[in-house]
């Protein structure tokens, strides 16, 4: 092959050759930074994300060693390079390391063409070396800029920072005790319903209907009771931290099928119409027992507060290292005071979501007139009383299920048009 004579771009036949080796170069980079051992966050970035702008980068190389105007600011460019890394998690060591592994590759490559090609003057390589090094000197020093950036800002925010988690951290105990107390008054109004309803049940005189409106209040309050306490009861135990993993390898989609399957009449009898979708098996290494009782409190909570409409279950893969279920429904949105503030607190932090308010939910007294006629709104009420609280409860179980699991816990919700809950956790779960 015969090098151009054209003395007015000697390096062209070089730009040529990386811009064709452009692919291996990005290639053999990762590779390079895949078998460092100090870069453990490669395997999760997709090849858009982990190349970024460093073919950017290249066109600007290209510019230099042709003598043209260049397209973007290096400087520029490799902040953002920089701000993108961070995002990712990464370190500002693993950045540098990451760029000097490309600066390394597109050295070697230099020196490959000076093997192709040895009748090329020495001292334009000399020259395209040292463009090469220069621009990636720039590189790396754009990225350590804006880290730097970051660093000095984090500095700057991190007292009001701690000042704002100190309050949020008062007010949610602060509201965690209003649930609890609201709780307790819950619990003494279905009590007393039960004794109204049990009084009443003595009474001489009674149709058979009216026997009957009183064992349906008697046994729904009596059900009422029975699950706030274990609701009360679980989350007292995990508060405590006397809750354990039992990790094992499972089909976490038959899990979820299961799950929805048994779920399905309950749904039915309300007039829900209750969804599934995902891939049809899912092998992971977790607590099953843990993510049953995640799922059937979210599922749960979504049946009995949706009043009509769709509630959608669905679970996938992401990447090799995750997987994540979700449940949606179409319900009224979360609406009590503790429920809203861990919304918001839960809430995803690229995605824009709407919280209701802080609302109340007040238990309702039902006791029969003289004349034993029961309301519809009575009911009701013996039925509902209590549904913001023990929906609050249920969250609360789900969050601290979620830090025992090390899973993402997030919350968006809209006032009028529903909630959906999101769990991510390890696809390979650590033991404890």
């Amino acid at each position: 092959m015969v090098i151009s004579s054209d003395t007015r771009q000697p390096l062209t036949e070089l730009v040529s050759y990386l811009f064709t080796r452009r692919e291996a170069i990005l290639n053999n980079w990762r590779q390079a930074c895949e078998h460092d051992p100090s870069l453990q966050r490669i395997s999760s970035l997709s090849r858009e994300e982990f190349n970024n702008l460093i073919p950017i980068i290249f066109n600007i190389l290209e510019q230099r060693l042709l003598n043209i105007p260049q397209e973007a600011d290096p400087t520029i460019t490799a902040t953002s390079h920089g701000l993108h890394r961070w995002q990712k998690a990464y370190a500002l060591p693993e950045t540098m390391r990451e760029l000097s592994h490309l600066t390394q590759i597109l050295l070697s490559e230099v020196i490959a063409f000076q093997e192709l090609f040895p009748q090329t003057d020495a001292r334009l390589l000399l020259q395209a070396q040292q463009k090469l090094v220069q621009l990636m000197t720039e590189t790396i020093d754009g990225s350590v800029q804006k880290y730097d950036e970051f660093q000095r800002l984090e500095a700057a925010n991190r007292f009001s920072t701690l000042q704002q988690a100190f309050e949020q951290i008062q007010e949610l105990s602060r509201q965690r005790g209003d649930l609890l107390r609201t709780s307790s008054h819950d619990l003494k109004s279905s009590f007393g319903i039960i004794n109204s309803a049990a009084s009443l049940l003595k009474m001489e005189g009674l149709t058979e209907q009216e026997r009957g409106q009183f064992l349906d209040m008697l046994n729904r309050n009596l059900t009422h009771v029975q699950s706030m306490l274990g609701s009360l009861m679980d989350l007292s135990r995990l508060e405590a931290g006397e809750e354990s993993l039992q990790i094992q390898s499972f089909d976490a989609a038959q899990l979820l099928n299961e799950l929805v399957a048994g779920a399905q009449p309950m749904a039915t009898k309300r007039g829900l119409i209750l969804r599934a979708d995902g891939p049809d098996s899912l092998l992971v290494e977790s607590d099953p027992v843990k993510i049953q009782r995640i799922v059937q409190n979210l599922l749960l909570n979504a049946i009995q507060y949706t009043p009509a409409g769709f509630i959608s279950v669905s679970w996938s893969k992401e990447a090799d290292m995750r997987w994540m279920f979700s449940i949606q429904d179409s319900g009224p949105g979360l609406q009590s005071n503790l429920t809203s503030l861990l919304a918001k607190q839960l809430r995803p932090t690229i995605d824009s979501t709407s919280s209701m308010g802080p609302g109340e939910s007040q238990p309702v007294s039902v006791l029969p007139s003289s004349d034993h006629e029961l309301s519809e709104e009575q009911i009701v009420a013996g039925q509902t009383t209590g549904a913001a609280q023990g929906e609050g409860i249920g969250l609360q179980i789900v969050k601290r299920l979620c830090e025992l699991l090390m899973a993402n816990f997030d919350i968006e919700t809209q006032a009028g048009r529903g909630t959906l809950v999101r769990i991510r956790m390890p696809i390979h779960q650590p033991g404890k």
